[in-house]
């Protein structure tokens, strides 16, 4: 008798760092079919664990089946854990479910286990991707007033310069320079708004009054980009 058990797709499995995922693994055998109780080991590479609240879940999606499992050990560290199987037969009739986590502080890369995988003599390997931390969106918004002091809002600081520049600093930068929009917060419908100039870092803001003449004004605004998480 001979037991084959593999990762299935993807594999590398992808996670961010500090995101919880799932994997999936099929079992079958050679010869005839195998009653319950094989004990199934997932061993984890530096960086990952199964977590403390984790499951595992047998799927057979023809049978309309989908059942947690209990499961039979746990290491300390979380990146060992066991499990039974259900009665595996001659051809992969389902599938295993298992949860897992990358830690906050791994480092991005790719991780094999070659005994990752083991159900009796077998065993096969356990491969994973660690990415780069992706970006998350940031918006940021408030008032300024006319002597470039913030009025309301967070995330930014302001001044203003010369008659009617007004600098707005992000207090965390996006990645690219974000879209900003302003308008005037007081006074007629007629004032202008202008945004000058977008960074990372800032966006500058020029005002006029009705007349077209530059004097400082009241606005409000928003910038919209992507930020490191």
């Amino acid at each position: 008798m001979s037991f084959h058990i593999n990762q299935g797709s993807p594999s590398p499995q992808i996670l961010e760092p500090g995101a919880n995922s799932s994997f999936t693994i099929e079992v079958y055998v050679d010869g005839n079919p195998v009653e319950p109780g094989e004990i199934i080991q997932v061993k984890l590479p530096e960086g990952l664990v199964f977590p403390p609240t984790g499951e595992i879940r047998f799927m057979n999606l023809d049978a309309g089946i989908n059942k947690p499992l209990p499961i039979e050990s746990r290491d300390p560290d979380g990146r060992l854990v066991r499990f039974k199987a259900e009665a595996i037969g001659n051809k992969p009739e389902g599938f295993y479910s298992v949860n897992v986590q990358a830690l906050p502080n791994a480092t991005p890369g790719d991780r094999t286990v070659p005994d990752g995988l083991s159900i009796g003599a077998t065993s096969a390997k356990l491969s994973f991707r660690i990415s780069a931390p992706q970006p998350v969106e940031q918006r940021v918004y408030g008032t300024v007033g006319a002597n470039g002091n913030r009025v309301s809002g967070s995330g930014f600081t302001s001044a203003r310069s010369a008659t009617s520049t007004f600098t707005i600093t992000f207090a965390k930068p996006f990645t690219s320079p974000p879209v900003v929009v302003a308008t005037a917060a007081v006074g007629s419908a007629t004032a202008i708004v202008t945004v000058a100039s977008t960074s990372t870092n800032s966006a500058v803001i020029f005002t006029a009054g009705t007349s077209g003449t530059w004097s400082p004004l009241q606005f409000s605004f928003m910038a919209a980009g992507l930020t490191a998480p």
